[in-house]
């Protein structure tokens, strides 16, 4: 890598111990920023994140954690910037998928899924600022997803979840952007972990039915939503404020189009 775009730089990343969240986490330290990474209940997966941060020559550290009550989201921000002496970027990542009829789903079920892919992140942010805002500066990085501006059906709770995501970077980013502060949010299409690389391997009809709604004909990498997520909140792209920025190789278009 030719520059290292976030060098000094000091990033709390949830949802890290796999897919988009971990490729973020490997990327920034690639990148030169310091990493404190916060994953779910995958700790073997997390771990091997950590290790990967250090061993690209950054200074890493993490723990579990169950955002299934999401105002544990303080203890992250808390222990992150204290670990990285401050904070100057944060992603939330974490994320819960929960797929069926809106007449199945319990009470539990919709606090749970609401908890880990907004409260959380809701909760994050307002840590984090109150770290930023003092220091004139800072990003604040949200994962949505393109659930979130279409209507799926047997995905209502994601869908919810994910556009509250959209409307929270909106609004950050009009109150928090005359402070210096810049947020953003990128809106993956199907991106490919270990999951969901497992389903269709095992299904091929069914990934070959998906792929049929994507132009680029391919799912995406964690990697390639990483590289995005290292742009976004470079340096050089400072005058970006409040964009939700969609990576779905045309799908979403496709859709809009056959409306």
């Amino acid at each position: 890598m030719p520059e290292k775009r976030l060098e000094g730089q000091r990033a709390i990343v949830t949802g890290a111990s796999g897919g988009i969240g971990a490729a973020i986490s490997e990327r920034y330290a690639a990148e030169g920023a310091s990493i404190w990474a916060a994953g779910g209940g995958n700790e073997a997966g997390l771990k091997r994140v950590i290790e990967a941060c250090r061993a690209a020559g950054a200074s890493a550290e993490g723990r579990p954690c169950d955002l299934s009550d999401g105002t544990r989201a303080t203890d992250i921000v808390r222990e992150g910037s204290e670990f990285l002496g401050g904070l100057d970027i944060l992603v939330n990542c974490a994320g819960a998928r929960a797929p069926g009829p809106v007449t199945e789903f319990s009470d539990d079920e919709i606090i749970r899924v609401f908890h880990v892919n907004a409260i959380s992140a809701f909760i994050a942010s307002r840590e984090a600022a109150r770290l930023m805002v003092p220091q004139g500066s800072g990003r604040i990085l949200n994962i949505g997803s393109i659930f979130g501006e279409i209507g799926v059906a047997d995905n209502v709770l994601y869908c919810a979840t994910k556009v509250t995501l959209h409307s929270l970077t909106r609004a950050l980013a009009v109150e928090l952007g005359p402070r210096g502060i810049r947020v953003n949010c990128i809106l993956p299409g199907t991106t490919l972990n270990e999951r969901t690389r497992k389903r269709y391997a095992e299904d091929t009809d069914y990934a070959a039915s998906r792929l049929q709604g994507i132009p680029a004909r391919r799912f995406a990498e964690p990697e390639e939503m990483a590289a995005l997520a290292a742009f976004i909140v470079c340096p050089e792209n400072d005058f970006m404020n409040g964009a939700c920025v969609t990576s779905d190789g045309g799908t979403t278009v496709t859709l809009a189009g056959a409306r």
